[in-house]
């Protein structure tokens, strides 16, 4: 038995005591403070669960394309509180989303026991509408394929997709992955009310990184508001919504409105991050050749006609964490729950992973008082930190 001792974040509030964990799995949390066996005390810190990122380009000096920048960034999410991922790809050619596909299952093993779980893949695409690409090369766009959507699936390691949902075809594709354990994200989109609800039923149950390719409302005549594919989004209990929460892609106000409507289930914090995130501002490339600047805080485009155009984050989710909490003032257990939980449940990985309770996977994430990861634990082993 080992335990792991500090402030403890549980999903019914802080408590001061330990984590016992038994291989590899929690077994109880303690509020007494007599425990014999191996003991990583760390005080005052928080322990909190482990952050799960469903949404994730790169991270450091490494993209998500080939297994040794997939195994070098499992590794890097650790120093961040990362402890699994969903490596994602947007729309890119299909040679390589079959390139990147082929690649998880090998990084998978590779990782284990010495970085992040690496979950499956998600694909950002290619099933998105030209017209709310954002970042993404119009060239890599597909129209809705049930015979693409066939050759991801039996890849064997699609657990996540985002497409458009105003797409002909969508409802037949949903429903396909749906049935064959990939989570539906909707995403890069000009949907209407009734599209959107006929992708719920279908199957679909996340929004892509929300209110960023989304449609702005306004009034339908002076002085009266027209509800839109926000509004309609925040209305829909089925729906869990990504937000990017670095503070500049969502505005703080913007994020606390959220909230109010999405909790306590329906909100998860990701990064969207890509090469650059955890390093000094500069300037680093897109997988497709293109240059962005992080100089903002933000990945931002250097070239036209996209110039200064966001292209994901530079944003770790020990950073996300710290944003809800300092800037938009949640408490430290709405905040895991945003980070960790509710990724966990939009995954249907709710009873394995995402909360610190007995019988859970010991992925846990230690935080010092500026909420920067000072240790990190996969399974119960220490494999970031001190």
């Amino acid at each position: 038995m080992k335990y792991i001792k500090g402030r403890i974040v549980t999903p019914d509030g802080i408590v001061i005591g330990a984590i016992a964990v038994d291989r590899g799995r929690i077994v109880q949390v303690e509020s007494a403070d007599g425990t014999s066996g191996e003991v990583f005390d760390y005080g005052s810190n928080l322990v909190v669960p482990g952050f799960i990122d469903v949404h994730v380009h790169g991270i450091g000096p490494y993209t998500m394309l080939g297994e040794d920048d997939i195994v070098g960034a499992a590794k890097l999410q650790l120093k961040f509180g990362t402890t699994a991922l969903l490596p994602s790809i947007g729309s890119i050619s299909n040679a390589v989303f079959m390139e990147f596909a082929q690649n998880i299952p090998n990084a998978q093993k590779r990782a284990r026991g010495t970085g992040a779980t690496i979950i499956g893949a998600h694909f950002e695409g290619p099933f998105i509408n030209p017209e709310k690409r954002g970042a993404m090369e119009a060239k890599h766009l597909q129209p809705m394929s049930l015979e693409r959507a066939r050759q991801y699936v039996d890849t064997g390691i699609l657990k996540y997709m985002t497409l458009s949902p105003e797409l002909p075809g969508s409802e037949e594709v949903i429903r396909y992955l749906v049935q064959n354990g990939v989570a539906v994200s909707l995403g890069h989109t000009k949907a209407t009310r009734g599209e959107l609800l006929s992708a719920v039923a279908a199957g679909a149950t996340s929004v892509c990184h929300f209110f960023n390719t989304f449609d702005r409302t306004g009034e339908v005549e002076p002085g009266v508001w027209q509800p839109g594919l926000v509004e309609f989004i925040l209305e829909n209990k089925n729906l869990s919504c990504e937000l990017i929460c670095d503070m500049q892609h969502v505005m703080p106000e913007y994020v606390r409105l959220a909230e109010a409507s999405l909790r306590p289930h329906r909100f998860m914090a990701i990064t969207d991050s890509a090469v650059g995130a955890g390093l000094p501002p500069g300037e680093y490339q897109l997988l497709d050749g293109r240059w962005y600047s992080t100089v903002s805080g933000a990945n931002r485009l250097r070239d036209e006609p996209d110039k200064n155009g966001l292209a994901g984050s530079a944003l770790t989710m020990d950073k996300a964490f710290a944003n809800l909490v300092k800037v938009c003032g949640f408490d430290v257990v709405a905040a895991a729950r945003y980070t960790s939980t509710n990724a966990a449940r939009m995954l249907g990985l709710e009873n394995e992973m995402g909360a610190i309770e007995p019988g859970m996977k010991a992925n846990l994430a230690v935080l010092n008082e500026r909420y920067e990861c000072v240790a990190a634990f996969v399974e119960g082993e220490k494999l970031y930190g001190n």
